[in-house]
């Protein structure tokens, strides 16, 4: 499962959750107010947060579908001792 770190960036980024909504793999981030704009603001802060640049290729609606999409996207690509589990 992700860390603290990136369900933080990603609640930042959902302005139609609320607190209490637990932020599950399979939630549709579109359906929770994640727009392109918005898509945007997440890749920059998913940069920012974990020291990499996303690839072009990665950059595909598909990916920012939930936050298991995102993750599974991102994890590949996030340098060691940045992954840290949450909890």
């Amino acid at each position: 499962m992700w860390n603290h770190r990136f369900e933080s960036i990603v609640r930042n980024h959902l302005p139609h959750l609320d607190t209490e909504t637990p932020l599950t793999p399979d939630l549709l981030l579109s359906a929770h107010g994640l727009d392109s704009m918005g898509v945007f603001g997440l890749i920059t802060d998913l940069e920012e947060a974990y020291a990499l640049t996303l690839p072009d290729e990665a950059v595909v609606p598909a990916n920012f579908a939930t936050p298991r999409t995102v993750w599974d996207m991102l994890l590949p690509l996030v340098p060691l001792g940045h992954d840290e589990p949450a909890g």
